[in-house]
């Protein structure tokens, strides 16, 4: 981490008249005392000239250096490096560049989050604008529930950066994501206009598909299958990874649980095995799944037409030699 100047400990009453800026408009507001929610990236003790805690904060936007001198680290309360924060501080530049003398620092709820999306650190800009989208559209639980696994430690980073499939869609780092989000804005259309009066099945028909693979966080893997990885398939990995946070949607609404649930059962039972499903939304993610894949598969007009000219070259060979 990077030594430069000092926020200096300066002893003043802090009052935090600037709330939640992001760290790209912090240099604007020198001067001024600020509370936001930002990701703990590293923390480490200085003792050059005067013992300090030094941090490192992220959102979206950027990055910023924050301070902590001794009579400020009674209130500091760290969270799990790559974990969201609430930090306050006074706001200082050099060189044109924010630095914090930060005052107090707590581990932040999912519950707490304002804009999970805003915290999203090393995340294409196209993918984090689509689940802003998704965020700020979905009702308030289904919106916790969403924060809950992108912030769980065991499920976020890994379901950010995994590939869709080994060689097939989506391959890349980050496939996976890709893929689960680019048809939400498609499925929600679809969910509205057939099911008008049903807008909570909207929120669900979305979190069923942006979930609907992730359990190849244990069948496909960032760089490569992990061990083990064919002996459950991922559709069934997909409920045991959720299964902390569908337990915490049923306990604040059994509705919502009940027709997530019922999504993620139906992907689970193999496409042979299903009959037609009692939930359309369940329905809709199935096909969006299919057709997301379907454009890695050369099945365009280009395809076709060749295919057509090398069927009838074979059958006239085939004529010719009898």
């Amino acid at each position: 981490m990077n030594h430069l100047r000092l926020v200096p400990s300066d002893g003043e009453n802090v009052h935090f008249d600037v709330r939640r800026p992001m760290i790209k408009n912090l240099a604007s507001l020198s001067g001024t005392s600020t509370e936001g929610q930002y990701v703990l990236t590293a923390a480490m003790e200085a003792a050059i000239n005067t013992p300090r805690l030094q941090l490192s904060l992220a959102d979206a936007t950027g990055t910023v250096l924050g301070f902590v001198w001794p009579e400020c680290r009674s209130d500091i309360a760290l969270p799990t490096i790559g974990m969201p924060a609430r930090v306050k501080a006074a706001v200082r530049t050099y060189e044109g560049n924010a630095q914090l003398r930060v005052t107090s620092v707590a581990p932040l709820a999912a519950e707490e989050i304002d804009v999970a999306s805003d915290l999203l650190i090393n995340v294409p800009e196209a993918i984090r604008a689509a689940l802003g989208s998704l965020e700020v559209s979905l009702p308030p639980v289904l919106r916790t529930f969403l924060t809950r696994i992108l912030f769980d430690p065991a499920i976020g980073p890994s379901f950010l950066a995994c590939r869709a499939s080994g060689e097939h869609h989506h391959s890349g780092k980050g496939g996976l994501v890709q893929h689960s989000v680019e048809n939400l804005d498609l499925i929600a259309t679809m969910v509205q206009r057939t099911l008008p009066n049903d807008t909570a099945s909207v929120g669900i028909a979305q979190l069923g598909y942006l979930f609907h693979d992730v359990g190849k966080i244990h069948t496909v893997g960032i760089a490569r299958r992990p061990p083990l990885h064919n002996v459950v398939r991922h559709e069934i990995h997909n409920l045991l990874v959720l299964a902390p946070h569908l337990e915490w949607l049923r306990r604040q609404d059994m509705s919502l649980h009940a027709g997530l649930v019922y999504i993620l059962d139906y992907l689970a039972t193999p496409a042979a095995a299903r009959s037609k499903p009692r939930y359309f939304p369940a329905e809709v993610v199935a096909q969006f799944d299919q057709w997301s894949a379907a454009s890695f598969s050369a099945r365009n007009l280009s395809a076709l037409t060749k295919a057509g000219a090398r069927a009838a070259n074979r059958a006239a060979m085939s004529a010719g030699a009898r």
